[in-house]
């Protein structure tokens, strides 16, 4: 036995602690061909003085664990291989082809000149020792780092905004 839900009703979709407050959406009609929708449910949710309180403590917890021991090991590991030779070259200007979007790999180039890696060190395999070559790469992991403990805070606004308990966020966040 199948039961059809009505698509207009927004309480049968809603997910159990979601915020009962039905907004509507907005709609802005452009050309024939695009029809805009503004979803309602960022209206829902104000930032409270506990919301503060637990989206300061998250990402302090996030940035504790992301850069404790930075520095461990000394050595070449997993894709610092290939991004630390993409950075190199980057910096040095030198040409070279990757079929994979560049941003990433830019973005590790600018924090490792901005911690002062000149580009000569040449992340041939795991395991090259980054103290004997002098290279800075706690300055150059440290950019990973900080943009992965970002994604903590960043996940529980996302959560609260979609009207989602407070529990609920700060357990989505600590995944």
């Amino acid at each position: 036995m199948t039961t059809e839900m009505d698509p207009t009703d927004q309480k049968a979709h809603r997910p159990k602690g979601h915020a009962t407050k039905s907004i509507e959406p907005t709609v802005t009609k452009g050309t024939e061909a695009c029809t805009v929708v503004t979803p309602p449910f960022y209206a829902n949710w104000t930032c409270t003085r506990t919301d503060t309180l637990l989206l300061l403590l998250v990402t302090g917890v996030a940035l504790i664990v992301r850069c404790w021991r930075l520095s461990v090991p000394n050595q070449v590991v997993f894709d610092e291989v290939h991004f630390g030779k993409f950075a190199g070259k980057y910096i040095n200007g030198t040409y070279f082809y990757d079929l994979h979007p560049p941003l990433a790999k830019m973005m590790f180039a600018a924090a490792g000149k901005l911690a002062g890696y000149d580009g000569v060190f040449d992340f041939k395999s795991i395991g090259l020792d980054y103290a004997a070559a002098g290279v800075p790469y706690v300055g150059m992991r440290l950019l990973p780092a900080f943009l992965g403990a970002l994604t903590v805070p960043a996940t529980f606004a996302a959560t609260r905004a979609c009207g989602y308990r407070m529990d609920t966020a700060l357990l989505a966040s600590l995944l």
